[in-house]
């Protein structure tokens, strides 16, 4: 059975995996922590990214107040907006059909 080609690639992978598992062990346990500064750098380079993302753009929303009233005055008009775009396009639709129902 040892002499098989799949009994020595299940070998291989095996030893492999084990190297690996071993090897991450070791750095983990053997590496120190981050430094405060590196610490402070992550956490930096969060707030930055947060900034730009939506949950950033939505938390500075409320110390705006020219943009929120756009943004309520664009949402309030954005139901109609898409009614009267519905029925032009329903129009258009018929007109260029000639009225017929096909």
């Amino acid at each position: 059975m040892m002499q098989k080609r799949w009994f020595k690639i299940f070998i291989w992978f095996i030893t492999s995996f084990f190297f690996f598992l071993a090897s991450g062990v070791l750095i983990s346990m053997f590496r120190p922590g981050p430094t405060e500064s590196e610490a402070m750098n992550f956490m930096m380079g969060m707030m930055r990214a947060m900034d730009g993302s939506m949950m950033g753009v939505a938390m500075n929303l409320e110390n705006e107040g020219a943009l929120k009233s756009i943004i309520l005055l664009s949402s309030s008009l954005a139901l109609p907006v898409l009614i009267l775009s519905i029925i032009a396009g329903l129009l258009i639709r018929n007109v260029t059909r000639g009225g017929k129902n096909v």
